[in-house]
């Protein structure tokens, strides 16, 4: 499938969904006191924001530039 076929509102839901949810995993490993939430914080959560932004970004340069299609 390609990214304009998808359509760019499509791919800003799937970002903001990532983007949250690592921000709900940070907040729980700032509130969880074990060794463990250092593990959920660095690799987890911010991967998960990472990706989240990855996929913004995405969405901005391919499905934004893509034309529109052709008249006539």
């Amino acid at each position: 499938m390609k990214l304009g076929a998808m359509g760019i509102s499509r791919l800003l839901k799937i970002s903001s969904v990532l983007i949250i949810m690592g921000l709900l995993l940070e907040l729980v490993s700032l509130l969880w006191l074990h060794p463990l939430s250092f593990v959920l914080f660095a690799f987890v959560a911010a991967s998960l924001i990472g990706l989240g932004v990855v996929v913004y970004l995405i969405s901005v340069v391919f499905v934004a530039s893509a034309p529109a299609g052709r008249l006539g």
